[in-house]
């Protein structure tokens, strides 16, 4: 059951990555969750489609080219971990950014109902409690 969480979680990350944002939150339960990692200064919790908007947003106001590729889906039964590298140019800055993260998804029914953002395989693996 839970090898099938995957591919809807693959068809999410290809329709936001091709710009396609409103076919990809009809993956989304409305009442979806965004956890930014909890090692950021000041991390925040979205709430809802609005909230998943707002947190890609938050990202597109820093970064320009900004781009989440896809490295590697894992399994963990009602969750998904994965590992992406998240790309951009800094926009005030320019500096590239090339750095690898992970999003925790959590899944009811069918569909997403959380993402929580780690800052490595490691943290995020412990959250699922596979470590």
């Amino acid at each position: 059951m839970s090898e099938a969480n995957i591919e809807p979680i693959k068809d999410l990350y290809a329709r936001f990555r091709d710009g396609d944002e409103d076919s990809a939150l009809e993956l989304i339960d409305p009442a979806m969750e965004v956890h930014d990692r909890p090692d950021i200064p000041d991390p925040q919790v979205y709430h809802g489609h609005d909230g998943v908007r707002a947190a890609l947003q938050v990202s597109r106001d820093a970064f320009d080219d900004l781009d989440l590729v896809p490295e590697e889906f894992i399994d963990a039964g009602d969750q998904v971990l994965v590992v992406f590298w998240f790309r951009g140019k800094g926009r005030g800055s320019g500096v590239e950014i090339d750095e690898r993260l992970v999003h925790l998804w959590t899944i009811r029914d069918g569909k997403p109902v959380r993402m929580d953002v780690h800052s490595s395989r490691e943290q995020a693996l412990e959250a699922a409690g596979l470590r």
